[in-house]
C-alpha cells in the first residue's frame, strides 16, 4: 500500500502540499458530519442521516438525467390530462393567438427625429404583417404555421417537457416575397456527436467558447427517437454555427438558465414529476377499485368436507384419496353447471371447492381523503409552472371576486416576465434577421441622414411584441379605472391596449374608418359617453356589491336571523 501513488488530471503524481490539503480537507468533513453549526448540514439528524444529493453543477445535473426526464415529462404530456392541460393553458396566455409587433426604433442614438421613427415603424410594422400572416406560410421552413404557429409550437417546447426551444433561421431562395424563414428543431435532436460525454468546450451538444457563450450547435439530422426504413440520420449529425460572420443569427435557443453555466434547459415541471406520477397512480388505484366494487360478485358454496365424508364412509383418508374425490367433485360441478348455468346479468359467478368460504371486506372507494390528496397534488403542480389552480383545472367554483382579482394580478406578473423573456431570447432574433433583410432589399423609406442597418443593428431592434389580452373580471369598473389612468397622465393608450391585447394605433385607425363611414351614409356615430364619477361612499362599497352580485347576499347569522348593524 506504501507503493500506492494518487495520479492527478496530468497523469502526475499529487504534489506533497496538495496531498496534505486533501488530508486535511477529510478530516475537517469527518469532524463536521457529526454535527455543525446549520442543522441542515449534520448527520445527527433522523431527516438528513442518508440525504446524500451530491455536488451537481447545474449543466452537469441535466447532462446526466435530461434524457429519461425529458422521456418521462412527454408520457405525462401523452398521456396526463393535467399535464396536457397546463402546458395549453401556458401556451394559451403567453402566445394566444399570435403576437402583434410594435415597432420601436430609437430615434435618439440613430439621431433621427421622432416623427421620423415613427414613420419607419409604420412601414415595418405594415410588411411585417404581410410576412408573418402570409397565407402561404413562407416565413415556416415547413409551410405549415405562420408565425403565430411557430410561437406557438416553440413555446409548448419551451414551457412543456423539454423547458427549451430551437429553431434554425434559414434563406429560401424560392420564396416570392421574403427570403427569411424560420425552421423549428426538436430540442432532442441537440446533442453531443456519437454519444460523446461532455468535454471542456462541448456541453451536451453545444459547442461553447472560454466564457461559456454559445459558439455552434451539433444537430442529429433525424430525431432519435424515430423510425423508418432507411432512416440513415439517427447517426449522423451536423455543426450549425451560433451566428454568420456579419452576426446573422442562424440557430436559435431560448431557455431559463436556473444556475450559472448551464447550456440546455430544464422543463418548470420536472420538480413536480413526482407528484404527477403519484396523483396519476392514486386515481388508476381508486378506479380499479370503484370498478371492482361495482361488478356484482356471486359465490356458490359447498359446505362439504371430503375427508370427514371418507372417513365415515370407512375408506381411505390419504391424500391421493382426498384429491381424487376433490376431482370427481370437480369434474360433476363442470358438468353439471354446463348443463345448467347461472346467468345472472352484471353479476360474475364463481364456484368454490368444497368446504371453502368466500369473505369479502367492504371498502369504501374512492376514499374519504381522495380529492383532498389529488387537490393538493394539482396546487403544488400549478404553482411549480406559473399558473393558478383554477387555471390547471378548469375549477371556478371556489372563486370570489376578490380572490380572482388577486389571483389575476399576481399570476399575470409571471405571465409578463415569461413573454418578455421568450420574445428577446425567441422573437428578437427572427426579427432581427427580417429587418436586416428589409434593409438588405431597400424597402423601406429613410430619411436622408437615417445610418444603415449594419451600422447600429440594435437600435433599429427595438420593439415591443403585444401578446394575449389580460381580460376583464368587471369590465365596467376597469375601464372607468383605464380611462381616468390616461385622463389623469398615469398612463398611455399604448399601453392600456397593449394590456388587453390591443394595438392602439389600429385601432384608431380603424375608429376613424367607422367614423367616415358613419358620415358617407349620414349616420353620426354613437357617442362616447363620459360617464359620471361615483360619490366616495358607493366607491368605497364597489367590492361589497360586486361580491353580492357574483355570489349572492351576505349570510344570516347562526340562528337564521340577519345581522343588524347598530347605529352609532
Amino acid at each position: 500500500m506504501s507503493d500506492m501513488q494518487i495520479l492527478g488530471p496530468d497523469a502526475q503524481p499529487l504534489a506533497p502540499h496538495v496531498r496534505q490539503a486533501m488530508k486535511v480537507q477529510v478530516a475537517r468533513n469527518r469532524a463536521l458530519r457529526s454535527g455543525g453549526a446549520y442543522q441542515g448540514a449534520s448527520d445527527d439528524h433522523p431527516s438528513f442521516a442518508k440525504w446524500r444529493p451530491g455536488s451537481w453543477s447545474g449543466q452537469s445535473a441535466l447532462s446526466w438525467s435530461r434524457t429519461d426526464l425529458v422521456d418521462r415529462l412527454n408520457d405525462v404530456a401523452r398521456n396526463d390530462g393535467w399535464g396536457a392541460a397546463g402546458t395549453s393553458r401556458l401556451v394559451d396566455n403567453i402566445i394566444g393567438s399570435g403576437w402583434t409587433l410594435a415597432a420601436r426604433p430609437n430615434h435618439v442614438s440613430l439621431g433621427i427625429t421622432f416623427e421620423e421613427a415613427e414613420a419607419i415603424s409604420d412601414q415595418i410594422e405594415a410588411h411585417w404583417r404581410d410576412f408573418a400572416h402570409d397565407v402561404d406560410m413562407w416565413c415556416d421552413a415547413e409551410r405549415t404555421k405562420t408565425m403565430a404557429g411557430l410561437l406557438g409550437l416553440a413555446a409548448r417546447h419551451r414551457y412543456g417537457a423539454e423547458g427549451e426551444a430551437f429553431g434554425v433561421l434559414i434563406w429560401q431562395d424560392a420564396a416570392p416575397t421574403f427570403n427569411t424563414a424560420v425552421h423549428i428543431i426538436d430540442p432532442a435532436r441537440c446533442s453531443n456527436p456519437n454519444a460523446r460525454m461532455d468535454e471542456e468546450f462541448l456541453r451536451d451538444g453545444v459547442q461553447i467558447d472560454g466564457y461559456g457563450a454559445p459558439i455552434g450547435y451539433h444537430f442529429r439530422r433525424s430525431h432519435p427517437g424515430e423510425f423508418f426504413a432507411g432512416n440513415t440520420g439517427l447517426w449522423s449529425w451536423d455543426y450549425v454555427p451560433r451566428e454568420t460572420e456579419w452576426g446573422r443569427r442562424i440557430v436559435i435557443h431560448a431557455f431559463d438558465q436556473k444556475r450559472a453555466g448551464m447550456t440546455r434547459g430544464v422543463s418548470d415541471w420536472a420538480p413536480v414529476i413526482r407528484s404527477i406520477k403519484q396523483s396519476t397512480d392514486y386515481e388508476d388505484f381508486e378506479s380499479q377499485a370503484a370498478l371492482l366494487n361495482a361488478v356484482m360478485a356471486a359465490f356458490i358454496e359447498t359446505p362439504f368436507d371430503p375427508e370427514e365424508f371418507l372417513d365415515a364412509m370407512g375408506t381411505d383418508v390419504s391424500p391421493g384419496a382426498v384429491a381424487s374425490l376433490y376431482g370427481q367433485m370437480g369434474d360433476a360441478q363442470k358438468a353439471y353447471y354446463a348443463a345448467a348455468p347461472i346467468e345472472i346479468p352484471g353479476v360474475r359467478v364463481n364456484m368454490l371447492q368444497p368446504g371453502e368460504k368466500a369473505t369479502l371486506t367492504k371498502p369504501e372507494h374512492p376514499n374519504a381523503n381522495f380529492e383532498a390528496f389529488v387537490n393538493a397534488a394539482l396546487r403544488k403542480v400549478a404553482s411549480a409552472v406559473g399558473l393558478t389552480y383554477e387555471q390547471l383545472t378548469m375549477d371556478w367554483s371556489q372563486v370570489n371576486y376578490s380572490s380572482a382579482r388577486a389571483a389575476l394580478l399576481e399570476i399575470w406578473r409571471g405571465f409578463t416576465s415569461k413573454k418578455h423573456s421568450f420574445a428577446a431570447q425567441f422573437m428578437g432574433p427572427i426579427y432581427r434577421a427580417y429587418l436586416e433583410e428589409l434593409f438588405d432589399k431597400g424597402v423601406i423609406r429613410l430619411p436622408a441622414n437615417a445610418p444603415s442597418f449594419e451600422a447600429n443593428p440594435a437600435a433599429w431592434c427595438h420593439a415591443d411584441w403585444i401578446g394575449p389580452g389580460r381580460g376583464w373580471i368587471d369590465p365596467l369598473r376597469e375601464a372607468q379605472a383605464a380611462r381616468e389612468r390616461v385622463e389623469g397622465g398615469l398612463t398611455t393608450m399604448q399601453h392600456e391596449a397593449s394590456e388587453q391585447g390591443r394595438d392602439w394605433k389600429m385601432d384608431a385607425l380603424q375608429r376613424a374608418r367607422e367614423k367616415r363611414f358613419y358620415a358617407s351614409i349620414g349616420l353620426e356615430p354613437a357617442a362616447s359617453s363620459q360617464g359620471s364619477v361615483r360619490p366616495a361612499t358607493e366607491e368605497a362599497d364597489q367590492d361589497t356589491e360586486i361580491e353580492e352580485a357574483v355570489n349572492g347576499r351576505p349570510k344570516k347569522g347562526a340562528h337564521g336571523i340577519p345581522t343588524i348593524r347598530r347605529r352609532a
